[in-house]
């Protein structure tokens, strides 16, 4: 009897301190479930070194209440008020993107159905899971162009310089990522579309007026088994049908928390004729027009890259959920910018 009263408690607070990672495939602390001053440690952890964001209650990556705050919203601009009106998505994490159903390419939409103006430029995420990084994105954008048009002349209404895509395997989220956008307002160059991006890529988008001028894969299913490893999206049928959309002034970035699953990707894109590394040049460039560039040199491009060469912040500016999630536990976080080659 006295063995017992010391094992439950033990086998009680194991339960409660760990939680099967529905990304990861694995056991990972949860902080939903760790002290309050334990996980508030590890928001100041993953944030307090750029502080570009408000730290959210950090959970295990699931689509539920639990990943906002209760008197507020997250840093990607949704509320517990959104999550109840727009209601909740249970999906399945792992999909089998080779069934014989998900290998029909997908037709471009009507775009003027989807966008407001559809001769803007057009930034897709694949494989955008909930979509809370393309709704920050848009609502960002749309608040930058407001702010100038304050700045200019009395009564010019703001105008959104770029139109945002997801796409998304899992038609559940993607529905639910369109009631946000659509009661968020974000929908006049916002919208998410079910789509195996892996063969309706080029279908999709190569009609699009405003040409392609962004594409990001990040934190892709990593399908560890090496049976599985064809069905990571990153392929090079994949690659090819990016070089044909994107505009020449286009670019790629890539981002996991899993080394294999990066270094993978990047030798394709290493591989591809189509495809090069940017520059450190390049990549604050690109952080500068996304107001990320607080805390690096502009005339030390070496401060761009860590050791291993990844870039060592993102410049986009916007975290996903993954990203957050991972830096919050300490797991290094991999990424990777590519520019198209330019013709001869």
């Amino acid at each position: 009897l006295s063995s017992w009263r010391v094992i439950v408690p033990m086998l009680l607070g194991a339960m409660a301190k760990t939680v099967a990672s529905p990304v990861r495939g694995r056991l990972c602390p949860c902080p939903c479930r760790l002290p309050g001053a334990l996980a508030a440690s590890r928001q100041r952890k993953a944030f307090g070194a750029r502080g570009s964001f408000e730290p959210l209650p950090l959970r295990c990556t699931s689509y539920t209440n639990q990943s906002i705050q209760e008197n507020g919203n997250d840093l990607w601009g949704t509320s517990k008020e959104l999550y109840e009106e727009a209601g909740g998505a249970r999906v399945r994490q792992h999909i089998n993107p080779l069934k014989k159903e998900l290998q029909v390419p997908t037709q471009a939409p009507e775009w003027t159905e989807c966008f407001l103006d559809p001769s803007l430029p057009l930034e897709v995420d694949v494989g955008c899971g909930s979509g809370r990084f393309l709704l920050a994105r848009a609502r960002r954008g749309t608040a930058t162009a407001a702010t100038t048009a304050g700045e200019g002349s009395a009564g010019t209404s703001p105008s959104p310089s770029r139109n945002y895509l997801g796409m998304d395997i899992r038609n559940k989220l993607v529905d639910r990522s369109l009631k946000w956008a659509e009661l968020l307002g974000a929908g006049a160059n916002l919208h998410y579309m079910t789509t195996n991006a892996t063969v309706s890529f080029r279908s999709v988008l190569s009609g699009y007026p405003g040409g392609v001028a962004f594409v990001s894969v990040q934190y892709p299913d990593p399908h560890f088994k090496k049976r599985h490893h064809k069905r990571r999206i990153v392929q090079d049928d994949f690659i090819q049908q990016i070089a044909l959309v994107l505009s020449e002034t286009g670019h790629v970035f890539l981002q996991s928390d899993v080394k294999e699953v990066i270094v993978d990707m990047c030798s394709r894109f290493d591989a591809s004729e189509s495809f090069r590394r940017a520059t450190g040049d390049e990549v604050l460039a690109l952080a500068a027009g996304n107001g990320c560039e607080e805390g690096i040199s502009a005339a030390s491009v070496a401060s761009v890259f860590d050791s291993g060469g990844w870039i060592a912040f993102n410049p986009t500016n916007i975290p996903t959920e993954r990203e957050v999630h991972a830096q919050a536990d300490g797991e290094s976080v991999y990424r990777a910018l590519f520019r198209k080659r330019n013709k001869q």
